[in-house]
């Protein structure tokens, strides 16, 4: 008999990422990424990789889960394995074996498969595969909604057809049948259940407060003051007017800019690690980008960067992040002195509890009743609470290979809501940087013109880094920076 599962609730994180979600607005994560000519081996073909991938899927068990609604909306959806899964759904091949793709039609091709929401009635993830670009590499594009994964946890997908080496060995599937689950009725009578249990942990914290009042009122003054400090430094603060905000269409493209290694090296001299170096590059290229349309950047852009919450190991579905939000000072004329202020907010960041007391403000929003949770959602996902973001995804150390076919180069992207007209995704792989840049074309014709302002802005880093040797001057504890 088959076994009945157990519910996966998603959080109330997770369940914002599909309130979010509207015919503008598609938030799905994703990559597009180009492998190596496959040389002497054979070329790499749809068959070949549903193979690889129908071998590991029982590694992945939420490859398998779509979502199902709550009764009458009462609660978060829950994810159920889906018994009607063919992967042959999931692994597509969008154009011919032997059709050579030159690279402005792979780009025009992957902006038009993510310009397209993933459907709901199937487990929410898909993968493109372009056998044959123009010349001669093979090309890949995927898509994961938000509500499944964050980064680290959508490296659980990437496993199932990436090698460390180019010889990956592709296993039989594993017999799998879908857990049955409970009807409607089982679905409210679970939502209750969870409504109790709930019930008696507030009871049992009552308890708790007659029992040691002075300890219990220490950690609530605590806990509040931590909520407090988060609303103070990241939720009230309003993020400036910018191009980058307003009305956006459906239509989204990817514009990818790598960073060689030598480039990053010489940038770095001044100083940061890569990703303050990467954040830097982000800086001046959106300030240049706003003088070449003639503006004058007065105010910093209030940036959302996600952060990791998970402790190592922790590669399971659903989303542990916390949304903080630092100042890129696209007003400070000086690219040395951008790169000093980044590193001071980045420096803030890992020495205080900022991140986590974001993720406990984002977790009370699980307090709210559920049907109430979509203003909160939208709220917080407004032009006023922040301006863009910019998000570091993880890659495995290391070269990796699918079907024998290296991986050169890696374009994360990160999805935009509604007001938000670009948001840019950094891969750090095997000492460069891969610059994901995804926008509305419609509300942002000049994201094409980002490569090459993020390549000046880390020539500029890399030119005055030899002549960075005294300290900086300082006020107030802040750094004197031109500004203008």
């Amino acid at each position: 008999m088959t076994p009945t599962a157990e519910p996966h609730r998603l959080s109330a994180l997770d369940g914002s990422f599909l309130r979010l979600e509207s015919a503008q607005s598609h938030m799905h994560v994703g990559w597009s990424a180009v492998f190596a000519a496959p040389g002497e081996r054979p070329r790499p073909t749809v068959e070949a990789l549903r193979a690889r991938m129908a071998g590991r899927l029982h590694r992945v068990p939420w490859s398998r889960w779509r979502l199902d609604q709550a009764p009458l909306g009462l609660s978060e959806p829950r994810w159920i394995e889906d018994p009607d899964f063919d992967l042959a759904a999931h692994v597509v091949q969008v154009t011919g074996p032997d059709d050579p793709v030159s690279l402005d039609s792979f780009a025009a091709l992957r902006s038009a498969l993510l310009s397209t929401p993933l459907d709901r009635s199937r487990p929410l993830w898909q993968i493109y595969l372009i056998p044959r670009l123009e010349d001669g590499r093979v090309g890949m594009v995927g898509k994961i909604h938000h509500a499944v994964v964050d980064g680290i946890a959508a490296l659980q997908i990437v496993s199932l057809f990436v090698d460390p080496q180019p010889d990956g060995v592709t296993e039989p599937p594993v017999h799998w049948e879908p857990e049955s689950r409970p009807g409607s009725v089982g679905w409210v009578m679970d939502a209750v259940r969870q409504g109790i249990g709930d019930g008696i942990s507030v009871l049992r914290a009552g308890t708790h407060v007659l029992t040691r009042p002075r300890a219990t009122a220490e950690r609530a003054l605590h806990e509040a003051r931590r909520l407090a400090g988060a609303v103070a430094d990241d939720v009230l603060p309003p993020a400036p007017q910018s191009a980058l905000n307003g009305q956006i269409g459906a239509r989204r493209t990817l514009v990818g800019y790598h960073a060689p290694r030598d480039l990053l090296r010489s940038a770095r001299g001044a100083g940061g690690t890569l990703n303050d170096v990467g954040l830097a590059a982000v800086t001046g290229a959106l300030r240049a980008l706003a003088i070449q349309r003639g503006e004058r950047p007065d105010a910093p852009l209030k940036t959302m960067v996600p952060v990791s919450m998970r402790q190592p190991g922790d590669d399971e579905a659903g989303n542990k992040i916390a949304m903080v939000y630092i100042p890129l000072p696209v007003h400070v004329a000086s690219p040395t002195a951008r790169l000093e202020l980044v590193r001071e907010q980045t420096s803030l960041l890992k020495h205080t509890d900022r991140a986590g007391a974001n993720q406990a403000l984002f977790e009370t929003a699980g307090l709210v009743p559920a049907p109430l949770r979509s203003p909160v959602a939208k709220a917080m996902a407004t032009p006023r609470q922040f301006n863009l973001t910019v998000s570091q995804s993880p890659a495995p150390r290391g070269a990796m290979y699918v079907l024998g076919c290296e991986l050169e180069e890696v374009y994360s992207v990160v999805p935009i809501a509604q007001g938000h007209a670009l948001a840019i995704g950094m891969v750090r792989y095997r000492n460069e940087l891969f610059f994901g840049c995804y926008a509305d074309p419609d509300k942002l014709p000049e994201v094409h013109e980002l490569p090459a302002l993020l390549a000046a802005e880390l020539r500029a880093l890399a030119a005055a880094a030899p002549r960075r040797r005294e300290p900086s001057a300082r006020s107030n504890g802040r750094a004197r920076v031109p500004v203008g």
